[in-house]
C-alpha cells in the first residue's frame, strides 16, 4: 500500500509577511538546513531481473515528482538538491517529469541505479550524511509484498519467490535511520499494488501485496505517520494523472490546494483532510463505490502544527482539486 511518513519543514520565513515570520519562529529550534539534511527517492518502474513482476507504471514519475516538490520548489525546500540521490529503474512517463528529472540532475542531484545492493548502500551513505539540524529523506516507489506483519519493498533485482533475501523492509530502513542517530526523518513509502504480477487479470488484487499500516519510528521525535491506504487497503494509480492517487493529492496540497492556518502556512493537520478527502472520493468512483475511509494518519507532540507550505497570500479554505 502506499504509505507516507511525514514531518518537520525547513524554515518558511522567506514569506515576507509577519505572521508567517512569526510562526516559524515558534519552531525555530526545528528548523531544516537544507544543505546538513540528506535524501534518496527510490522509484522502481521495471524489475530487470524477474520477469513476472508488472511494471509500476508512474513509479519514477512518482519519486521524481517528489524529489523536485522537497528540494526545488522555493515555499517548501527540505533539502538543497546537491544533497539529493535519485535511484531508478526506468523512466518517467510524463514529460512535465522528464524535464523536472533534467532540472534535478543539473541542479547536482545524483542518478543510481535502483538494484537491492546500490540501494542499500545509498541509504547507508544518506542516513549518515545529514546532520543535527538536518532532516533524512527517504521515498520508495514499488511493489511492495506484506508477509506476517512485514513489509518487503522490491528493488529493480528483487525476485519475488525469494522476496525476503532480496528486497529491503519497512523495518530494516527505520532500523537504518536510527542506528546512525538521525535526528528526524521524511518517510514515504508507496509500495502495494494491486497487480503484482503480469499474470494477474486487471483489476484484480493480490493478496501478497496486502500491506499493513507503517509503524511510527518512535525513537525519532516530532514524527507524523501518513499513510495512503487503510489497513490492508490497496493503493491506486491514476492513469490520468500519471501518478500515484495519493502522490497527486499530496502535491496539490502543498501547493496550498489544502487548507491553511492562520498564518497562511498549510500544515500537517490541514493537508491530511485535503488528501484523505480527495482519495477518497477518486476510490469511491473508480474502485469502491463503499468505502468509508482512504488513508490513516498519527502524529507525535505538537508536530501536527508544523507548516509544510508557505501559502500567506492563499485562501484559508481548502481549493477544488485539478480535473482528473
Amino acid at each position: 500500500m502506499r504509505q507516507v511518513l511525514c514531518l518537520f519543514v525547513a524554515s518558511l520565513c522567506s514569506v515576507a509577511l509577519a505572521g508567517p515570520q512569526r510562526w516559524a519562529e515558534r519552531f525555530r529550534d526545528k528548523e531544516i538546513d537544507p544543505l546538513k539534511s540528506a535524501a534518496l527517492f527510490v522509484g522502481v518502474r521495471d524489475f530487470t531481473e524477474d520477469s513476472s513482476l508488472t511494471p509500476v507504471p508512474y513509479a519514477v514519475d512518482d519519486a521524481v515528482d517528489l524529489a523536485f516538490e522537497l528540494s526545488m520548489n522555493a515555499a517548501r525546500v527540505l533539502v538543497d538538491p546537491t544533497r539529493v540521490v535519485l535511484a531508478l529503474s526506468g523512466e518517467p512517463q510524463k514529460k512535465e517529469s522528464q524535464e523536472k528529472l533534467s532540472r534535478l540532475l543539473a541542479s547536482g542531484a545524483l542518478r543510481h541505479p535502483a538494484g537491492h545492493t546500490e540501494v542499500l548502500k545509498l541509504l547507508d551513505a544518506q542516513a549518515r550524511a545529514v546532520g543535527s539540524n538536518g532532516i533524512l529523506i527517504i521515498a520508495f516507489a514499488t511493489h511492495g509484498v506484506s508477509d506476517e506483519g512485514t513489509q518487503y519493498l522490491l528493488t529493480a533485482s528483487s525476485l519475488l519467490a525469494h522476496y525476503r533475501q532480496t528486497s529491503l523492509t519497512d523495518a530494516g530502513v527505520r532500523d537504518t535511520v536510527t542506528e546512525h542517530g538521525v535526528p528526524r526523518s521524511l518517510i514515504f513509502i508507496d509500495a502495494c499494488r494491486e497487480r503484482l504480477t503480469k499474470d494477474k487479470r486487471s483489476g484484480d488484487v493480490d493478496p501478497r501485496s496486502a500491506a499493513p499500516l507503517m509503524r511510527a519510528m518512535s525513537r525519532i521525535s516530532g514524527q507524523v505517520v501518513f499513510s495512503a491506504a487503510p489497513n490492508g487497503g490497496y493503493a491506486y494509480d491514476d492513469e490520468s494523472r500519471q501518478n500515484g492517487v495519493f502522490t497527486a493529492a499530496v502535491i496539490e496540497g502543498l501547493h496550498c490546494h489544502a487548507r491553511t492556518n492562520p498564518a497562511g502556512f498549510v500544515t500537517v493537520n490541514t493537508l491530511h483532510p485535503y488528501f484523505e478527502t480527495h482519495v477518497l472520493a477518486w476510490l469511491q468512483a473508480h474502485k469502491n463505490p463503499s468505502a468509508r475511509t482512504a488513508t490513516q494518519w498519527t502524529s507525535e507532540g505538537n508536530s501536527k502544527e508544523m507548516p509544510l507550505s508557505a501559502c500567506a497570500n492563499h485562501s484559508a479554505s481548502a481549493s477544488p482539486p485539478r480535473s482528473r
